[in-house]
């Protein structure tokens, strides 16, 4: 019958039970099994003949089961003198029993089976003779079996009925299917074709693949790869990606660390690996795998695929998406103060060079401002994130003049967490206009808002409150200084009443209704949740 086994494998108990009824069974001989083993890569099959694959029927208790322990069950046959026997085992050899085989015939129909050959699997060992199974080949690639118990054959009583395969899908490769792939097969990835998303699938010799988590790769414009995962919907967090001679490694937070090789463009194949056996909780059985790690020595860890996928969401997400998307018709005000050291002369405004110069080598620096935002609903909507800059500015020294407080200039704006497409990292932009002496100057300032650091929970603090400044003559284009300005903290107590000063000002505009007024404060924090949650994950470990 032409049937594929890569279709029977999902199949429920009645629908086995039909394709048993309807069909003959091939030759006996169909069982033996030659010991090849072969990969199409391109159509992701394998072709297993070192013994045949078992899968019991979805949603059967024994398939839960055996995915809860991730565990599954084989059968190889072969002829010994002449002789057809048969070895059945769970995946991971704890369990053995010898069969032996032959061709039954039953002549009428009873309540069990129609008339027909059937092949008779008996259980050898004393302890399973209890059990019998009746077999039909339907083709070289898949049988169909029923399981017996009580009396001999025909008169046991049936349990449930199962499939087996020769061939199956990459998503469904057996251990050794990884291991030979891994090492003969898959080559180092090409990090430029790393960027996406993928779906990680946890390699076992249960019977049906189990999704575990999901990564996702950021390849940036100067080959830099960002690593973030989300195991089982709950834990993310970011790992460091690295290239090896040989293949990617992932490094996270755990004791173990990913290998990874491609087998194409969308296929990918991993290990996530210790030097010491790391406890996988109490269900680990046939997931931690070992292998050889030089004389005397192994490694422990689980293996597992990557398909590239569509991104899986976090409820998180979900959740802030749909408090940015209400629209609300209002806007918003707020009050900033930033001080620093400006550095007359100096050209370079390198975070790493600002950050070196010393405070006596620098005046005094220092802007207060009210930023507008007119329409909340745009500015989030926008991918420029704009509002409106009003204040003053002051330096203690400043082309020669002393104490200099000046009012901004129309056309001062400001970039709320703005993309530069460049560096595909966030910044936050002050552009600020002032006049002095006739002349226009502008204050160009970046925060560069990216996780940088493993780990560091003050990270999101310091980039929100480090400004690196440039000072340039309008007219000219010509480059006047630098400065460090920082949005004070906790550093002293007037940082603190700044601190406190700065959430007190946001005013909302256009209401008075306060609801509304509380919604559209929502509606800017979660503009900041949503970009601090993506990029420093602040509850992954």
């Amino acid at each position: 019958m032409d049937v594929s086994p890569l279709q029977v494998i999902g199949y429920l108990q009645d629908q086995l039970n039909r394709l048993y009824e309807a069909s003959e069974t091939g030759p006996i001989d169909w069982l033996v099994n030659s010991g090849a083993r072969r990969y199409d890569i391109r159509d992701k099959i394998v072709f297993n003949d070192t013994a045949w694959k078992g899968y019991f029927p979805v949603g059967q208790i024994l398939s839960a089961v055996a995915n809860r322990i991730h565990a599954g069950f084989r059968k190889r046959f072969f002829r010994e003198n002449g002789i057809l026997k048969g070895v059945t085992s769970d995946s991971d050899f704890f369990i053995r029993a010898d069969n032996t085989v032959e061709e039954v015939v039953v002549a009428t129909r009873n309540d069990k089976l129609r008339p027909g050959s059937n092949l008779l699997l008996k259980y050898t060992d004393l302890r399973y003779r209890a059990f019998y199974d009746l077999l039909k080949v339907i083709n070289k690639n898949l049988l169909i079996g029923k399981v017996f118990m009580g009396l001999s054959f025909p008169d046991g009583i049936e349990l449930f009925t199962f499939a087996m395969v020769r061939e199956y899908s990459f998503d469904e490769m057996t251990v050794e299917d990884h291991r030979e792939l891994y090492e003969l097969v898959a080559v180092v990835p090409d990090l430029a074709l790393l960027g996406g998303n993928w779906t990680m699938s946890a390699v076992a010799n249960s019977t049906h693949r189990q999704d575990v988590a999901q990564l996702a790769f950021d390849v940036k414009p100067d080959g830099r790869v960002e690593g973030r995962y989300l195991f089982v919907h709950t834990l993310s967090g970011q790992m460091e990606v690295e290239k090896t001679a040989d293949h990617l490694q992932l490094v996270d937070f755990t004791p173990l660390h990913d290998e990874i090789r491609a087998i194409d463009a969308n296929y990918m194949l991993g290990k996530w690996i210790s030097d010491q056996r790391v406890p996988f909780g109490p269900f680990s059985l046939g997931l931690l795998q070992a292998e050889p790690a030089g004389p005397g020595q192994s490694r422990y860890g689980f293996y597992y695929t990557l398909r590239r996928t569509e991104a899986v969401r976090r409820a998180t997400a979900v959740f802030l998406d749909r408090i940015l998307n209400r629209r609300l018709g209002v806007g918003l005000t707020f009050n900033e103060q930033m001080d620093g050291r400006y550095y007359a002369g100096d050209t370079d405004r390198r975070p790493e060079h600002l950050q070196s110069l010393k405070l006596e080598d620098g005046k005094a620096c220092q802007f207060n401002v009210t930023m507008t935002i007119a329409d909340l609903d745009m500015f989030v909507a926008s991918p420029e994130h704009r509002a409106e800059l009003a204040g003053t500015i002051q330096f203690a020294e400043f082309r020669g003049d002393r104490n200099v407080l000046l009012q901004l200039e129309p056309g001062s704006f400001f970039n709320y967490l703005v993309l530069n497409p460049a560096t595909e990292e966030r910044e936050m932009r002050y552009h600020i206009r002032f006049m002095h002496r006739g002349a226009v100057f502008v204050l160009d300032g970046l925060k560069y808002m990216q996780r940088d650091r493993k780990n560091d929970i003050r990270e999101i603090l310091d980039d929100y409150t480090t400004l690196f400044v440039q000072v340039i003559e309008e007219a000219s284009g010509e480059l006047q200084g630098v400065a460090l300005m920082k949005f004070r903290t906790f550093e002293s107590v007037a940082a603190l009443v700044s601190m406190a000063q700065f959430g007190l000002s946001f005013t909302v505009t256009g209401t008075d209704n306060p609801a509304v007024k509380a919604a559209a404060l929502t509606k800017f924090n979660a503009l900041t949740t949503r970009f601090v949650f993506h990029e420093y994950n602040p509850l992954g470990f």
